[in-house]
């Protein structure tokens, strides 16, 4: 074949975008008319492949049907090594390889053996060789545009699908809008949707048809080879290609009963056991080409994990309920999952060890520290104020002055009624000298009178001094700021407890008053005294409750069985209760399953 003959060709190829459709034609002839352009040329090769990784293998012969010789696949090996141009001289012969870099990136390399011999003709092949692998990269470059193309035009069309999907809120609108879409795009007659339920498919929506339920023999036929195809796990074609070696009894059954000669069946997996598939439907003139089916798969990969999650969430609350126990078991009681099992086991055993387990119960209640007895000294008469020798918090023996009252009115008081005694008593004696016994009766008793508020005043002056009653320490009581002040008759100066005997106020939550019971033990620790601990006796329980942060308290009195002298009335703390052997498990739930009980009883 003539220069001009495969001029004409290698045009015609690239017009017709044969690069595209029969590389191996393009390049047969690009390497024929490489090898007519150098002269002596006996063999040439071409050789492509993955770039930079290969593997990189023969892609056009030249002449046609020659196996390259030793020095071509000698010189090939060392361009592709070296990435250069190489050149090869052995017995008469000339080798040059010439490697194909587009981008930095080595495609392949074009080798040639010619019969001429000499530096100068090397080099003259070399050149040809640079000028004419710029042929062999521009149709590289237009094979990586075509693909690339492609590629965003698939990309666009998977992505505009996927925003049809996920426009619907709903499963069942977003799963009509998906195959609709995909049935005017990819010019379908029927684009069929279908999850498995169980062993069988059920076909959830069709292209063109809002509903599904009227055509029960297509459903059938269409839920049949979905089956077919994720049984066998893979994709199904009618008409098959060659190389498919698949059962499709039922899509035949499918294209025979319903007219669709042309289907394709794309099967997906979303998750643990939960696949479905994508059924398309062609007339026989429309066959699906390997682009469209690669469009379908990059479809049905991204929509269907879209769907599958719109149609768990459509679900009811007992069926969402159902499937995460359902998981949950077997993620138990299947394979892995090896930490959570060994949780649950630690889980369990500690519940079982305190269903079983049992120890000391105690109920805790907030506690004030009081005297045993606290002894009130008030005003014995209407006066004033005049000494004040003590006050709340001295500690004070037993008839120790606490305070005294002004006693002069009392004083001028008493000697009056001691003249009017005198002046009653002389005149006794005068009517006793006269014998007269009226008078005599009369001033007798006058002189009793005045006896009596002396003997009465006596006894208030003597009171006006306040003093301690026993040993202990005064709990309230401050008149070193009232001196000379006055005071009421039965008004409170002072109260004070004993610093022996003590007694504990408890605050018993209602919830736990029926476990409490007089006689049992426990102890307590003051907020003063944290490194302390007292025990204690519950000597009575008293009917007077409060209410305070929402919550009711019952009041228990208890007694201190050990007393120290760092004790003091007013103290607070805390009061454990001991009331017997308990359950952990009770003792841990016991409050909330009560609340829950009264709940529940509330509301029914």
């Amino acid at each position: 074949m003539t220069s001009q003959a495969l001029w004409n060709r290698l045009a015609d190829a690239t017009a017709s975008d044969a690069i595209a459709a029969d590389a191996a034609h393009f390049n047969a002839t690009w390497l024929a008319l490489q090898a007519s352009q150098i002269d002596g040329a006996t063999q040439a090769v071409l050789v492509l492949g993955p770039p930079d990784t290969g593997p990189f293998l023969p892609a056009a012969f030249w002449p046609a049907g020659r196996v390259a010789t030793e020095l071509l696949a000698e010189v090939a090996d060392l361009a592709l090594e070296a990435r250069q141009p190489t050149a090869l001289q052995r017995e008469g012969e000339s080798a040059i390889a010439y490697p194909i870099v587009l981008g930095a990136h080595l495609h392949g390399l074009v080798a040639l053996q010619a019969s001429a011999y000499g530096d100068a003709v090397v080099q003259e092949a070399i050149r040809q060789l640079q000028w004419g692998v710029q042929g062999i990269e521009a149709a590289l470059l237009r094979q990586q545009s075509l693909h690339e193309q492609a590629t965003r035009e698939r990309l666009m069309a998977t992505l505009d699908l996927v925003a049809s999907a996920m426009t619907e809120q709903k499963f069942a609108a977003a799963a009509h809008a998906l195959v609709t879409d995909l049935a005017i795009r990819l010019d379908c007659d029927r684009v069929s949707v279908g999850f498995r339920r169980r062993a069988h498919t059920r076909v959830d929506a069709v292209s063109h048809s809002a509903q599904i339920g009227q055509r029960m023999d297509l459903i059938r036929a269409i839920g049949s080879a979905m089956d077919e195809a994720i049984d066998q796990k893979s994709l199904v074609r009618m008409p098959a290609p060659a190389a498919q070696t698949l059962v499709v009894r039922d899509h035949a059954a499918l294209a025979r009963q319903h007219g669709s000669d042309c289907i394709l069946t794309v099967p997906f997996v979303t998750g643990e056991g939960v696949c479905g598939a994508f059924t398309f439907e062609r007339p026989n003139d429309r066959a699906f080409l390997q682009t469209e089916v690669e469009l379908c798969q990059a479809v049905v990969a991204l929509c269907s994990r879209i769907l599958e999650e719109k149609r768990l969430n459509d679900r009811l609350l007992v069926a969402r309920l159902k499937d995460l126990a359902r998981d949950q078991l077997g993620r138990f009681i299947g394979p892995r999952h090896f930490g959570r099992k060994l949780a649950a086991a630690v889980i369990l055993l500690v519940v079982i060890f305190f269903c079983v387990a049992s120890s000391r119960h105690h109920v805790g209640a907030n506690a004030a520290l009081e005297g045993a007895v606290r002894r009130v000294l008030v005003v014995p008469y209407d006066g004033y104020i005049e000494t004040a020798g003590q006050r709340a918090g001295d500690v004070v023996k037993a008839g120790a002055v606490l305070a005294t009252l002004d006693r002069r009115d009392l004083q001028l008081e008493y000697l009056r009624w001691a003249s009017q005694a005198d002046q009653y008593a002389n005149q006794y004696q005068e009517a006793l000298a006269k014998s007269d016994r009226v008078q005599v009766n009369v001033t007798l008793t006058q002189v009793e009178q005045a006896k009596a508020q002396m003997a009465l005043l006596g006894e208030q002056i003597a009171r006006a001094s306040i003093t301690a009653p026993f040993d202990g320490i005064v709990v309230s009581g401050d008149l070193s700021q009232s001196l000379g002040g006055a005071v009421k008759r039965g008004q409170t100066l002072f109260e004070i407890a004993p610093l022996n005997e003590y007694r504990v106020i408890l605050e018993v939550d209602e919830s736990d008053i029926t476990d409490v019971r007089e006689g049992q033990q426990g102890e307590l620790m003051l907020s003063s005294l944290p490194g302390e601990v007292f025990p204690l006796a519950i000597g009575h329980l008293t009917p007077v409750t409060t209410s305070h942060e929402g919550r009711t308290f019952f009041r228990v009195e208890a007694a201190v069985g050990q007393a120290s002298d760092r004790l003091r009335p007013g103290m607070e703390g805390i009061g454990k209760i001991d009331v017997g052997e308990r359950k952990l498990i009770w003792q841990w739930t016991h409050k909330m399953i009560d609340w829950f009980r009264l709940a529940f009883w509330s509301w029914v």
